[in-house]
């Protein structure tokens, strides 16, 4: 659906892309407080260490954390959120968070090890049980979601970013999300792991909530461009 209304953006406009999350980027370097903890962040993400050569992800983390706590989420959803109807726009959106520094990693940890690094930190451990109660899937539910409440599952979703489960895009072709790490070595406890992961992989709440603010911001847009070419025609 989002993919038709971004179409129709673009038909509007006369344009053959709308790259969002470039006026995602553009809106927050209006607001002061957005600009000056992005800017904060991402230049603490991409400072190499002096020794290791490598970035610090514990101050790029914290950085993160700060960012996403103290800026509303008019920006901060717009950055994560942003609808993308081709790869230039997704990896844009992808890279919000710096992941080479905050997300990825040589291999992939284990998602039990991390939950329990998670669940060893009060503050980890009772944001993943606030994301675990506000994206609790239902498929019986007209929402998906089983509290029905769209909004609270996105903000509990951000809440992990900057924690050791952050979640990120996994590619800039499709719009699906995972924290940095596998089940693939979880043995007797496949099951544990995969109901943590899918979380985020499998979870009909998580990408409900995810399209239905796509589909609104799209619209959105589509709202002030026809606003906008009435006004021009009767001026």
């Amino acid at each position: 659906l989002f993919h038709c209304l971004l179409r129709l953006i673009n038909s509007e406009l006369g344009m053959t892309t709308v790259n969002r999350c470039l006026d995602a980027a553009k809106a927050c370097n209006v607001d002061d407080v957005c600009q000056k903890l992005r800017t904060e962040y991402v230049s603490t993400c991409i400072k190499p260490s002096t020794k290791s050569g490598l970035c610090n992800r514990s101050r790029c983390n914290k950085a993160l954390r700060r960012f996403f706590d103290r800026v509303p989420p008019e920006y901060t959803h717009e950055l994560l959120f942003c609808p993308c109807s081709d790869m230039a726009c997704s990896e844009r959106r992808r890279q919000t968070i710096v992941p080479s520094c905050s997300y990825e990693g040589e291999d992939k940890p284990s998602c039990l090890s991390q939950m329990r690094i998670c669940k060893a930190d009060y503050v980890c451990r009772s944001r993943l049980a606030q994301f675990q109660y506000d994206c609790q899937p239902e498929e019986q539910s007209a929402t998906g979601c089983k509290q029905g409440n769209y909004a609270a599952c996105l903000i509990a979703y951000t809440g992990l970013i900057g924690s050791p489960i952050t979640p990120n895009y996994v590619d800039n072709s499709t719009s699906n999300v995972s924290p940095w790490c596998s089940c693939s070595a979880s043995g007797n406890l496949k099951d544990q792991c995969t109901e943590f992961l899918e979380y985020f992989t499998n979870n009909v709440c998580l990408s409900e909530s995810k399209l239905l603010y796509f589909t609104l911001s799209v619209s959105a847009v589509i709202f002030d461009v026809q606003t906008f070419s009435k006004q021009a025609t009767l001026t």
